[in-house]
């Protein structure tokens, strides 16, 4: 049997392919080269998003029409929320065993690879019970899991004996890891070997002071970069989204990032268009984003999700307004990524080569084009200087 996985969605759902893939391969199956030439087509959905719902009705449609003989195996959060609406695309879906799919419902799975990446995901942490108003995560993935300590140290280790220069620590809601993260570092950092780890999302109230000591005292082992989503910088809308926090003690712990750890990467989440949001909630978003705190911005359209409470909020913005406030924040976002490397220019930076791609990402998370000489260099991960080519951040050898 040929086999083809399809994912969508976030690093846990791509961790959870591949635990998939390895289960595959050592039942037989070989793989595909495309999902038009596979025997079983699976596909790890994600229902984050209208988007990412409508994109993989799409490709099983896609399936369906041109690999008639093909089974249609879909597991993930789409398949959770709604497996009645996915079996009536076609008759040949079947909904994969959700519990089998995710190593946390059936004990520390782990894997020995990550097949077409350079950096290898690891799943700590599955579950969230936060229900912020517009997320339909803690609907699909209710129950809050941690993988044991000694195993995920386990995992790293080998992943990073098997050549992966860099491991994404990744999880639903990772600042929830029982045990807490910091305990789990500097086990990791123990590890001998080259290589280094790098932090998935973080809630803000899960950055401590201890969590940031850590970083700080193991630049090279752990790299300087947070991503931290801030969703609003209303707090009007930030209680509308039953977030935590008010924007002040954001900024309060995002500038605290900042001055414990020089030069880091701070990067972000938006959501554009909440229910309610006005011009002046708006105004509040953009100034909050253009402080700059942020190297780089993530911004999203309101996505309504059936069964959360915001689907329901009074209210809508208009589709055009929502367009034209995401196109201000995306272009505030090419300028802060300019702002954010060009202070770099003539510095040294620890990067990682990024897959088949002429691009290397530094543990800030700069992606640098590589220069002429850089493909001599074998080490999985090394020093380059930053320069200016193009006016695009580039690369040089250091000798």
């Amino acid at each position: 049997m040929k086999a083809f996985i399809f994912t969508f969605g976030c690093k846990v759902n791509q961790y959870e392919s591949q635990v998939l893939r390895e289960r595959l391969s050592q039942d037989g199956y070989t793989w595909a080269d495309t999902i038009y030439d596979a025997d079983a087509v699976f596909i790890n959905s994600c229902t984050v998003t209208a988007k990412a719902d409508r994109q993989c009705r799409q490709l099983i449609r896609r399936v369906e029409e041109r690999n008639p003989g093909a089974k249609i195996l879909v597991s993930g959060c789409y398949a959770a929320r709604a497996s009645g609406e996915l079996k009536t695309l076609s008759p040949r879906v079947e909904i994969a065993d959700i519990a089998s799919m995710r190593s946390g419902t059936t004990g520390a799975a782990s894997i020995t690879a990550f097949d077409g990446h350079s950096r290898a995901f690891v799943k700590i942490q599955d579950g969230c019970d936060s229900f912020c108003s517009y997320c339909i995560v803690p609907f699909v993935r209710p129950s809050l899991w941690s993988k044991p300590a000694d195993d995920a140290v386990a995992e790293i280790h080998k992943l990073a004996g098997n050549g992966y220069p860099e491991i994404v620590i990744s999880g639903v809601r990772l600042g929830r890891y029982d045990g807490g993260l910091v305990p789990l570092l500097k086990k990791i950092i123990a590890l001998p070997g080259r290589f280094r780890v790098r932090l998935s999302s973080l809630e803000v109230l899960d950055v401590t002071d201890g969590l940031l000591g850590c970083i700080a005292d193991c630049r090279e082992k752990i790299c300087g970069h947070l991503h931290i989503p801030l969703q609003s910088g209303s707090d009007t809308i930030l209680r509308r989204m039953n977030r935590p926090y008010l924007s002040g003690e954001f900024l309060r712990i995002a500038e605290n990032i900042a001055r414990r750890l020089p030069g880091a990467g701070i990067t972000t989440d938006i959501i554009v268009g909440f229910p309610g949001e006005t011009e002046d909630d708006f105004t509040q978003t953009y100034k909050i984003a253009a402080s700059g705190i942020f190297s780089r911005l993530h911004v999203f359209s309101f996505s309504a999700r059936p069964g959360t409470p915001a689907e329901k909020f009074n209210g809508r913005v208009d589709a055009g307004m929502i367009k034209e406030r995401a196109g201000r924040l995306r272009a505030l976002d090419a300028v802060l990524q300019d702002n954010f490397w060009k202070k770099f220019i003539g510095k040294q930076l620890s990067v990682v080569r990024e897959g088949n791609k002429n691009t290397l990402l530094s543990d800030n998370y700069i992606r640098l084009h590589c220069s002429d000489g850089i493909n001599a260099i074998s080490d999985s991960i090394f020093n380059v200087k930053v320069i200016s080519h193009n006016e695009k951040p580039t690369a040089t050898c250091i000798s």
